[in-house]
């Protein structure tokens, strides 16, 4: 019972971000304003209830938006804060003890941090500004001289500006170190080339532009042939310097647009524009010569020319589509093998679909069985593309 109460409750709050719970805390915090003036009459100037209720009752209603909405839009926020900042300082104004008051005041601050939490910099810098006028104004109106005018301001701003610049800085330095672990997990280690992973989550773009310029993917499964070879001869420090070499030669041959990965081992994948087949295969002989002549090893490439159609409808099929194609280019990369090694074996596809949308989530028992048998393994243990979108391989000088 316990164990589903808290299955429950964790759900629930799954759906707020770390900028909707603010405003939850915050506003719940005022509930209890309106009770203390009903308490304390002399607490409110009078005539004031009536605007106090009111101030409670777009609190109320801040609070009742946020917790059915969950994650607030940047507009729905801009709205809440700026009238929760415009409330905050109404409720200053009315509450009759100085030292209350200038508590109040104080509250003036929790908004624009709030809003540097995750609002965008324009939201944050207008929150900021508007904060640090009514604080200033509040703060003065009571000044008896220009030296506590002027303290008073000096304080109010600096209220109001340090915590916003605290928040603003840690999300800058959170969002840096998160990029920086976001790419560590895309990136091959050794030939600093994507990995599998870095494919899948670069490919949306590559796919869109393939869309506008009315082109195909070109899809190439490259190994270095006999690189067992070269470690058992060599040593793996001389094969490490060729994968890294050949990682950058094909870098250099394919166009800036291009998507290079190590998929593990000397196997390598490069994701392109291809405007037909014939150009698919003299981007592959190109860079199967330069190879051949500048790493001192040989390559077999599968390349595999496949027209491309967008929907809109169903989840994500990014996963499925890369892996298709992966394994009509393995195939075509073990023809290459089968055929003598150092050269080209391509084919055309049937029209994929891809469907817009992230990546799956890896699943531990893939992580699992990646460790243990490779990715490209595991991706021919998959259910094969599907029908439609299968031709028989073909030699380059067939296409």
């Amino acid at each position: 019972m316990r164990l589903g109460i808290l299955i429950v409750s964790f759900k629930f709050f799954e759906r707020f971000d770390s900028r909707s719970t603010a405003v939850l805390i915050s506003t719940a915090g005022a509930f209890p304003l309106p009770i203390f003036a009903f308490i304390a009459p002399t607490f409110i100037i009078p005539g004031g209830i009536k605007y106090l209720v009111i101030v409670w009752l777009f609190t109320a209603f801040s609070f009742g938006v946020t917790l059915y909405v969950g994650r607030l839009t940047n507009r729905q926020f801009a709205i809440l804060g700026f009238g929760g900042m415009l409330g905050i300082a109404w409720s200053a104004y009315l509450v009759t003890d100085p030292a209350a008051s200038r508590a109040i005041v104080a509250l003036l601050a929790a908004i624009p941090a709030i809003a540097a939490m995750g609002s965008s910099r324009r939201i944050v810098v207008l929150f900021t500004i508007v904060a640090m006028a009514l604080a200033v104004t509040l703060s003065t109106v009571n000044a008896t001289s220009t030296v506590a005018t002027i303290v008073a301001a000096g304080a109010a701003v600096t209220t109001v500006f340090v915590p916003v610049f605290m928040v603003a800085a840690l999300r800058t330095s959170l969002g840096s170190v998160l990029a920086k672990v976001v790419k560590l997990g895309d990136t091959d280690p050794l030939t600093g080339l994507l990995n599998r992973r870095g494919l899948l989550n670069q490919s949306s773009e590559l796919l869109e532009h393939i869309l506008r310029a009315r082109s195909a993917i070109g899809f190439m499964m490259i190994d270095v042939d006999n690189f067992k070879a070269v470690n058992d001869s060599y040593g793996h420090a001389a094969g490490d310097s060729v994968l890294v070499a050949t990682g950058g030669v094909i870098g250099e041959t394919v166009h800036r647009k291009s998507i290079i990965s190590r998929f593990g081992g000397e196997e390598f994948v490069v994701m392109c524009v291809a405007k037909s087949p014939a150009q698919l295969v003299d981007i592959a002989e190109t860079i199967r010569i330069r190879v051949a002549t500048e790493c001192e090893v040989t390559i077999s490439i599968g390349a595999v020319y496949a027209p491309l159609h967008q929907s809109t409808s169903g989840r994500s099929n990014i996963d499925e589509l890369i892996d298709g194609l992966t394994r009509e280019a393995d195939r075509c990369m073990y023809a290459a093998k089968d055929a003598g090694r150092d050269r080209v074996v391509a084919q055309n596809c049937s029209p994929v679909t891809w469907i817009p949308g992230p990546p799956s989530e890896p699943q531990v028992e893939i992580v699992a069985a990646e460790r243990r048998v490779g990715v490209l393994e595991l991706i021919r243990r998959r259910s094969d593309f599907p029908a439609d979108q299968t031709t028989a391989p073909l030699n380059d000088g067939q296409l």
